[in-house]
């Protein structure tokens, strides 16, 4: 199949239908009695809809990072984003693509590295998993994410403020903003203080400082309701760090993102060296590693 681009797929399950395009491995659409629960990628607002991030999470102190003192130029949430990946694995519920290390890629980071996504659907759901093969001979350094982005408000007559995030276990965790215009983390900052008693109340004017990271959650699952019906969606990322919520600053964008991570935005205490950031994993030579995260309809 290599050489065909811009390929478009359709997964289902027992009434439940998903849409996944071949650049970027992105699933476009979840569409499950009748509702779409995926932002529909409008640039009035932001074109982007659930990208992968890899192999970094948010912005690179100072777009660059160093690997055994060598310093590579690094764009904001890594290079696949738009990259073509090519598909291994079709069947009716689920597709697998694949990204792997080339010259271009080299010029960033220095690794052979293979990376996989799976969208796959049931009836009710959507699951997105990356697995990241380490196919060279030296241990390999990185981070990744995801960004899926979930309409809300869900239905008309409903407005954005009507809906919360409400987290099964968020004792003891915290919620900073990511300090602008840089984007980096200031460990100086406190904690919000928003989450009360495991809830999240959405309110635009909470990102106008851009995203929330919430560490420390005791149970990686949260849900995404209108507060009177109930009804949204239930998001497990279990084998994620951490989270961060985003909407667009200052836009009242109808949507709101819920971004696992394996990584976070650069600390202003970091140096480029890649091993400085919080929650780098590294593979050896011929290991993988797999993470992935659930969105479940509630209704």
């Amino acid at each position: 199949m290599k050489g065909i681009y811009n390929m478009d797929f359709v997964i289902s399950k027992n009434g439940a239908e998903a849409k996944v395009t071949s650049k970027g491995a992105v699933l476009t659409s979840f569409v499950c009695g009748g509702k779409n629960y995926v932002w529909c990628g409008d640039a009035k607002y932001w074109s982007g809809q659930a990208p992968c991030l890899f192999p970094v999470v948010c912005r690179p102190l100072n777009d660059k990072v160093s690997f055994d003192g060598v310093e590579y130029p690094m764009t904001k949430h890594g290079f696949v984003r738009n990259a073509e990946f090519t598909p291994v694995e079709v069947t009716p519920d689920t597709v697998v693509l694949q990204y792997g290390a080339n010259e271009e890629t080299k010029k960033m980071y220095p690794f052979e590295f293979n990376l996989k996504v799976t969208q796959s659907v049931t009836e009710n759901s959507f699951t997105t998993a990356y697995t990241v093969e380490n196919k060279g001979e030296t241990p390999m350094p990185f981070c990744i994410g995801g960004h899926p982005a979930f309409n809300c408000p869900m239905n008309e007559g409903e407005s954005f403020s009507d809906y919360s995030l409400l987290f099964e276990d968020a004792e003891g965790a915290t919620d900073v903003n990511v300090d602008l215009p840089e984007g980096y983390r200031n460990p100086a900052n406190k904690p919000l203080g928003k989450i009360k008693d495991n809830e999240l109340k959405l309110v635009y004017s909470d990102y106008d400082n851009d995203a929330i990271i919430i560490e420390g959650l005791n149970k990686k699952s949260v849900k995404l309701v209108n507060r009177e019906s109930g009804k949204g969606i239930k998001f497990d990322f279990d084998s994620f760090d951490c989270i961060g919520i985003w909407t667009p600053i200052k836009a009242d964008a109808p949507f709101v993102c819920l971004e696992p991570w394996n990584g976070v935005p650069a600390g202003i205490d970091e140096t480029s060296e890649f091993m400085s950031k919080k929650y780098a994993r590294i593979l050896q030579p011929g290991e993988s590693f797999t993470t992935s995260y659930t969105a479940t309809v509630i209704d």
